[in-house]
C-alpha cells in the first residue's frame, strides 16, 4: 500500500588487512571514511563512532578486535533496489553495529547506520499512523482494528457515530467489554483467518451493517490482528419491508414533480370534486377562496395551487389573520412607510407587496377587522399597495388565495363581512369536506403518514394492525387532519416493534375499536359510509370452514367485514390472495 523507503546507503569506506593497526585505522576513520575487515566470512565495519575504541590501544592490530565476532562483527543482507523494511525485518544478530550491505559476489555495496535507521524508522512510523488516521478518518464506514489479544488500536469517527461509543472509551480495552464477543466479527478472524465481503452483519439488536473484514499477517503468515470496515445500513433493514411501497413511493414523487396533487388522498367524489376544480384554476391568476372547517388541509391545496401555478417560481407567504392584532396583521399585510413607527428611513414591505409574481395565503379570512376588508378589497382593485403611513401606491400582481371555516355569503347578509370584498375573492370557491366525511381516504393516508413521520424519526416503518385502522376509520376526527397527523406521529414515536397496534392509540380513539367477529357489539361496519374500502388486513380465521353450498355467501360476507380489501378477506377465509380472486371470477363476484 505504500512505497518502500529509501535508506541512506554509505558507500565511502576503505578496505583493510586484519594485520593492520589501530593507528591506522584510526587515521582514515579521521578522513571521514569507514574502515572494512573481513575475517573468516564475518564482516567487520568501523565507523567514526568506534574512533574511541581505536585510540585505546594504537598499536594493537584489528585481528584482535576481530576476535570478538559476536560483538563487533556486522550483520549482511543481500543488496537490491529499493532496500525496504521487509528485508530489514529479516535480519539475525544484533543491530548494534552497522548493516552491511552485500552484493551477489560477496563484495560489499554500502553499510546502514542502525541510529539512522532508528530515526527513519520513527519517523515513518509517525507518518504511516497520520497516513491510516486519516484514512479511516476520510471513509464513511465504521473502522475497527483489533491486534492479536482483541484489543481494539483503531476505532474511527464513523464507528463512534454508530456505536455511540468515544475512542477515549474503547481504544486499549477489549473489544468485548462493549459487545457481545459471539457477535464480534474481528474476534472470529483472529481465530478463522478468513476474510468477509459484503457480508451482511448484526452486532447489536438494532444495529444492521454490511461487514468487509481481513486478518491482518506478518510476513510469515502468522495472524496478528484482524480490521473491519461496517456500513451502515440499520435504516435499509428497517426498510426491507416497504420496498415495494418505497418503489410506488418514488414513482408518486416523479409524478408528483409534473402533477403537485397526485400526493393528495381523494378517493371520495367531494374531495375528488375539489381536486379537479384546483387544478382547473392553477393555471390561472384569480383568487380562490377555500372553504373548510380546521384542519382539513386547505393551506397545503393552497400550496398545491401555487406550485402548480406559472407562480410556482415566485414566493408563498401565510397569514393567519385570526393569529395577530389588527395593528400587526395590518403592519403584517401592507408593511410600513419609514418614519411611520419608527426612524428606519426605508420602511418594510408588506406580504401583499413581497408576494408580487407569488401567492399570498390568507387563513381565516373571516376574522379580517372590517377596516382592513376595505384596504384588501382596494388592493385587488387597483392591483398595488399603499404602504401604512404612506401615499405612494405600489404596483404587485399578488395572487390571493383565502381560506374560512364559514360560509361567507351569511356574513355578508348580516352586515359581517364586506359585501364588494366577498365577491371580489369567491370568482371560484373550493369546498374541502372534513375527515368523517371522507373516511375512505383514512387507510390511503394512515400508511402515508406513518411512512413520513417514520423518516423523520428514524423508526421502523410499521405495519398498521387491523384493530388500530377499524378504530382510526370509525373516528370522527373534529381535529381533521391536523389531529390524524398528531396521532400517527405519536404511534410512530411510541412503538417498540414493526406494527402500529390498538394500544398505541390515544384512549378516545381505542374506545371506537368493535370486534370484527363474534361479538354481541354492534357490528364492525356500523357508522360507515357504504362502498368504503380500507387497506389493512385482518388476523387469520382459521375457525371458518364454509361448505360448498355457501362459498360464495361466505365470500361475500368476508369482502364486507374487511371493508372491501381483498387481501384481509383472504386472509379471514384461510386462503390465499390468489385463490380469493379465483373464486370470485368463478362466481362472477364483483
Amino acid at each position: 500500500m505504500f512505497i518502500d523507503e529509501h535508506f541512506i546507503v554509505h558507500t565511502r569506506w576503505t578496505e583493510l588487512p586484519a594485520e593492520s593497526s589501530f593507528l591506522e585505522a584510526s587515521r582514515i576513520l579521521k578522513e571521514g571514511t569507514a574502515v572494512y575487515v573481513s575475517q573468516e566470512s564475518n564482516h567487520y565495519m568501523f565507523t567514526q563512532e568506534d574512533a574511541w575504541l581505536l585510540e585505546l590501544n594504537p598499536e594493537m592490530s584489528l585481528r584482535a578486535l576481530c576476535a570478538h565476532e559476536g560483538v563487533l562483527s556486522s550483520p549482511a543482507l543481500p543488496y537490491r533496489e529499493p532496500l525496504g523494511w521487509d528485508g530489514l525485518a529479516s535480519i539475525h544478530g544484533s543491530l548494534q553495529r552497522p548493516i552491511m550491505l552485500l552484493q551477489p559476489d560477496g563484495i560489499p555495496a554500502g553499510y546502514l547506520l542502525p541510529s539512522e535507521l532508528m530515526r527513519t524508522a520513527a519517523q515513518r512510523n509517525v507518518e504511516l499512523s497520520s497516513y491510516f488516521a486519516g484514512l479511516a478518518d476520510t471513509v464513511t464506514d465504521a473502522v475497527t482494528a483489533v491486534d492479536r489479544n482483541g484489543t481494539v488500536i483503531v476505532w474511527n469517527a464513523a464507528a463512534e457515530e454508530l456505536y455511540g461509543i468515544p475512542k477515549d472509551q474503547i481504544l486499549g480495552k477489549v473489544i468485548g467489554e462493549h459487545f457481545d464477543p459471539a457477535a464480534v466479527v474481528v474476534l472470529g478472524l483472529l481465530d478463522e483467518g478468513r476474510m468477509l465481503r459484503h457480508t451482511y452483519h448484526r452486532p447489536r439488536e438494532h444495529t444492521h451493517v454490511l461487514i468487509n473484514a481481513s486478518p491482518i499477517t506478518d510476513e510469515k503468515g502468522h495472524i496478528i490482528g484482524g480490521i473491519a470496515a461496517e456500513q451502515d445500513i440499520t435504516q435499509l433493514v428497517r426498510l426491507n419491508d416497504e420496498l415495494s411501497t418505497v418503489h410506488v413511493h418514488r414513482l408518486k414523487r416523479e409524478r408528483t414533480e409534473e402533477d403537485p396533487f397526485a400526493v393528495i388522498q381523494a378517493r371520495g367524489e367531494t374531495m375528488g370534486t375539489a381536486i379537479r376544480l384546483a387544478k382547473k384554476i392553477a393555471k390561472e391568476d384569480n383568487p380562490v377562496l377555500l372553504i373548510g372547517e380546521n384542519g382539513v388541509g386547505k393551506e397545503h391545496l393552497a400550496r398545491m395551487i401555487h406550485q402548480a401555478s406559472p407562480r410556482t417560481q415566485g414566493p408563498f407567504h401565510v397569514i393567519n389573520c385570526g393569529a395577530m392584532p389588527a395593528g400587526l396583521l395590518e403592519t403584517e399585510l401592507f408593511g410600513y412607510q419609514g418614519g411611520a413607527f419608527s426612524g428606519d428611513g426605508s420602511g418594510r414591505p408588506g406580504k401583499l407587496e413581497l408576494c408580487a409574481h407569488g401567492t399570498l395565503f390568507l387563513n381565516e379570512l373571516d376574522l379580517l377587522p372590517p377596516e382592513l376588508q376595505a384596504r384588501l378589497y382596494r388592493t385587488l382593485q387597483q392591483k398595488s399597495v399603499v404602504r401604512t403611513g404612506g401615499e405612494e401606491a405600489v404596483p404587485t400582481s399578488v395572487r390571493l388565495i383565502a381560506a374560512v371555516e364559514q360560509d361567507l355569503e351569511q356574513m355578508v347578509q348580516h352586515k359581517q363581512f364586506r359585501q364588494d370584498l366577498y365577491y371580489a375573492l369567491n370568482v371560484v370557491s373550493i369546498y374541502l369536506p372534513p375527515l368523517r366525511r371522507r373516511r375512505e381516504d383514512i387507510s390511503a393516508l394512515v400508511p402515508m403518514y406513518v411512512r413520513e413521520y417514520a423518516v423523520q424519526h428514524q423508526k421502523p416503518i410499521l405495519q398498521v394492525d387491523p384493530a388500530a385502522m377499524h378504530a382510526l376509520i370509525r373516528y370522527e376526527w373534529p381535529g381533521n387532519l391536523s389531529e390524524l397527523r398528531s396521532v400517527i406521529e405519536r404511534c410512530v414515536i411510541l412503538s417498540d416493534g414493526d406494527q402500529l397496534l390498538l394500544e398505541h392509540l390515544p384512549i378516545a380513539l381505542q374506545r371506537e375499536h368493535l370486534p370484527l367477529a363474534g361479538s354481541d357489539e354492534e357490528p364492525a361496519d356500523a357508522g360507515l359510509p357504504s362502498g368504503t374500502a380500507p387497506n389493512y388486513h385482518v388476523e387469520d380465521s382459521s375457525d371458518i370452514e364454509s361448505p360448498p353450498a355457501d362459498e360464495v355467501q361466505q365470500i361475500r360476507d368476508a369482502l364486507h367485514r374487511t371493508f372491501g380489501n381483498k387481501a384481509a378477506a383472504a386472509r379471514l377465509l384461510g386462503i390465499s390472495r390468489g385463490t380469493l380472486y379465483n373464486k370470485m371470477r368463478e362466481h362472477e363476484i364483483q
